[in-house]
């Protein structure tokens, strides 16, 4: 009875700890992540366009 009940404590621990570091990984990388249509370019050169007076 001890043996089967270390396992289970074991496996429990095992399988919460993989369930723990798949959301930390998913909720940083989602946190962290650029979004799918920036408005910044840093390669472009900076030109505002503010109209003309003509």
């Amino acid at each position: 009875m001890v043996g089967s009940s270390l396992v289970t404590t074991v496996v429990s621990v095992l399988a919460g700890g993989a369930v723990a570091a798949v959301s930390v990984v998913g909720l940083v990388s989602s946190q962290t992540s650029p979004p799918a249509k920036s408005p910044v370019d840093v390669t472009a050169p900076v030109a505002i366009d503010y109209g003309s007076n003509t």
